[in-house]
């Protein structure tokens, strides 16, 4: 007869590496899902994004912001906040994508002071800049 108390199995070992196959295979599908899923993102075309070429305060009613479109859509400009305050008026352009904008900003500017300002378009899309009033 055959004594089973003196003879050592090997199911621990099996266990230990079913276990560990099964934690590289999860892992093998989860990288493969997130890979495919991060793939439909495209972050090299921004739809709406604006950026500042040059800012003028050329007197103490007047700024001109040189605004470019550097996104693929079109931005029409909604509201322009100086220091958080709505400014009094502003030129309100659609600005093309890749192409440049002279945008009058109205206010009210003492020279030698710095403004912050902040433009908003319809799309939510924000350009924040400052300057510096020289005249």
């Amino acid at each position: 007869m055959i004594n089973l108390r003196n003879r050592k199995g090997i199911s621990a070992y099996i266990s230990i590496l079913f276990l560990v196959g099964l934690a590289v295979a999860g892992g093998v599908l989860l990288y493969s899902s997130m890979i495919g899923a991060l793939s439909e993102v495209n972050t090299n075309e921004l739809p709406q994004t604006l950026s500042l070429d040059t800012v003028k305060i050329v007197n103490s009613t007047t700024c001109i912001a040189y605004i470019r479109n550097v996104g693929s859509d079109s931005v029409t400009l909604d509201q322009v906040y100086i220091d958080d305050v709505p400014a009094d008026s502003f030129d309100q352009a659609t600005i093309s994508p890749e192409s440049l904008e002279a945008v009058r900003i109205t206010g009210s500017f003492v020279s030698g002071s710095t403004y912050r300002y902040k433009v908003v378009g319809k799309d939510m899309t924000q350009l924040v800049f400052s300057a510096k009033a020289s005249y």
